[in-house]
């Protein structure tokens, strides 16, 4: 039941604040100044060369009304043509500057998530679930790239163009200037409540699509676990009522942009009815000249069109700003500084009480010491709490209370990179990368060859691997691994890592029986000499190992050798006999 598990919120990553927010942006911009001060120009620039138009044309109306001559009107003209040409260049430098500049930052933000979730403890991302951090690192960026690529320099754009325009309406007439000023404020107030209502109804959406994401990746995981505990209406009816959940807070955010986008509307439209009344009243009464009139309406005209373009686009900022608080959220949580430094191999548990979150504890005062150089194998029921002695060995969880130490120090205070060297653990969840054989096996040593590659191949008995070649591509689209063939790529990364100490939970499960065997007799003695702790359910890796303990209801029942533990006719010796069918 445990791949099903649904990660509660109260376990989800954090997300920022408003205040964090604009610290991400301010960084993102401060990382390339030149490009950014370089966008903002060319688009100033060529805003102020196409705003010229009207401003020329009532410039034109006046002049033939004046009786200019008709080559002075056919030299303005030609400089009209020259202002569209260079606005038209210039706005296309922009863009690609401004595409530029949104790709190194996407670029730029993709490296610093991947270094942060790399970053973060394996328990906070077990908790997390899949949903919320696969959605963080694939959706949420690519919703930011977006912004940064496209929306951000759109939105740069336009809000030029509106500032430039509003200046061309008072350059035309400073009266109808501030006619055309009447209906910001009752824009700016209308935009402002949308943004307050609208930022936590986003939040609130891709927080929906994790929760909905989440339920489908854990019940295709515990897929097998759903059909033989007859898991279906459940499971179900948990996706519906996720998705349901999902659909109502889209709506929701429907409805704002809905009311909103109409508001607006009605803002702009009265915003021309009012310049255009305004001019007409002015110019019949001698305020001002037929062409100021007409320079005046079309670039309030003009207004309507970028100013809309401006509060569509607030709808993808606030999605942006929404996706970029969660994926600064990764960097709210704690660092655990992990510096200690172990002196030799030795580990060990001692007097380990341990719980998963608020619930109750799974071992209790449990204590285990393997010899150096010794393979244990831990045995027990399902449920006994094996695999949870595995992940407190491993460093991945602290107990809450005694001690799991290794050479002296707490595992779970040791640095990652430094507790990987020594210490390695192996499930049942493998990942092989879209990749070659050589690629995918070398993670565990970047600069072993291939004859140390082949070597452990041949001693996990990838036989298969062998006869394709390193150079085999791996994935879904070239070479499909079954699974026993991708957990004889982990097993065979552990050959090539050559740590001190290796923890198998379950590493061969996936193997067929008959092939189980050869494959454990090759890793052991491929691991000689290393200490090894098998976790196992099926018991064939049990007679030959040096001990065996035997976990019951958290605690060590028994343990001994195969013979010794067959011979007291406990625990072990009941589970023996059902396993061979006796």
């Amino acid at each position: 039941m445990s791949t099903m598990a649904t990660a509660p919120a109260q376990d989800r990553l954090p997300v920022a604040g408003p205040a964090e927010v604009r610290r991400a942006v301010g960084r993102l911009l401060a990382a390339d100044p030149g490009r950014a001060s370089a966008v903002l120009l060319l688009y100033f620039f060529a805003a102020a060369f196409s705003v010229s138009v009207p401003i020329l044309l009532g410039k034109v109306v006046d002049g033939i009304g004046a009786g200019w001559s008709g080559e002075r009107v056919n030299l303005v003209c030609a400089v009209i043509l020259a202002c569209v040409c260079v606005q038209f260049v210039l706005s296309r430098l922009g863009r690609l500057s401004g595409y530029r500049f949104g790709e190194r930052a996407a670029a730029r933000l993709r490296e610093s998530v991947v270094e942060r979730v790399l970053a973060l403890p394996l328990v906070q991302v077990e908790r997390a679930g899949r949903g919320d951090l696969g959605t963080r690192t694939a959706s949420d960026v690519n919703v930011v790239a977006d912004m940064l690529r496209d929306n951000g320099p759109t939105v740069a754009t336009l809000v030029i163009e509106v500032v430039v325009l509003y200046v061309a309406t008072f350059v035309a007439s400073p009266l109808l200037g501030l006619v055309a000023l009447v209906t910001v404020p009752p824009l700016y107030l209308a935009a402002r409540r949308y943004l307050r209502r609208a930022a936590p109804a986003f939040l609130e959406q891709r927080a929906a699509m994790s929760e909905a994401a989440e339920t489908v990746s854990a019940s295709g995981a515990g897929a097998r676990t759903v059909e033989s505990l007859a898991l279906q209406e459940e499971r179900r009816a948990l996706g519906y009522g996720r998705g349901q959940a999902m659909m109502d807070r889209m709506l929701r955010v429907v409805k704002l942009q809905t009311s909103f986008f109409t508001l607006l509307l009605m803002i702009n439209r009265g915003q021309l009815v009012l310049v255009t009344l305004a001019a007409g009243i002015w110019y019949f009464q001698g305020g001002l000249t037929l062409g100021t009139a007409i320079a005046a309406i079309t670039v309030t005209v003009r207004i309507a069109n970028p100013t809309n373009g401006v509060m569509t686009q607030l709808g993808e900022f606030q999605q942006g700003a929404a996706a970029l608080a969660r994926i600064e959220g990764v960097n709210l949580v704690p660092a655990e500084p992990r510096e200690a430094r172990p002196e030799g191999a030795d580990l060990r548990m001692d007097g380990v009480t341990f719980g998963y979150g608020d619930g109750p504890d799974v071992l209790h005062g449990l204590s285990l010491h393997p010899a150096p150089g010794e393979r244990l194998v831990v045995v027990g029921p399902s449920g006994a709490g094996k695999s949870t002695i595995a992940r407190l060995l491993a460093g991945i969880d602290r107990p809450r209370t005694g001690t799991a130490t290794l050479g002296g120090v707490p595992v779970y205070d040791i640095g990652v990179e430094e507790l990987r060297r020594r210490v390695v653990l192996v499930t049942q969840e493998h990942y092989v990368f879209t990749a070659s054989l050589r690629d995918n096996l070398i993670l565990a040593a970047p600069e072993a060859g291939d004859d140390r590659l082949e070597d452990a191949l041949r001693r996990v008995d990838a036989r298969w691997a062998l006869d394709e070649g390193l150079d085999t591509v791996l994935g879904p689209e070239h070479r499909k691994l079954t699974t026993a063939e991708a957990q004889q790529i982990a097993l065979a990364r552990v050959v090539i890592a050559d740590p001190d100490i290796v923890i198998l939970d379950e590493a061969t499960a996936g193997i067929d029986p008959a092939s189980a065997g050869r494959v454990e007799a090759s890793l052991a003695a491929a691991l000689a000499g290393r200490t090894v702790i098998a976790i196992a359910h099926q018991l064939q890796a049990a007679r030959s190992a040096d001990r065996i303990a035997v976990v019951e209801d958290g605690r060590i029942a028994e343990a001994g050798t195969h013979d010794e533990l067959l011979a007291a006719g406990r625990i072990y010796a009941g589970l023996w006999h059902a396993w061979q069918g006796d």
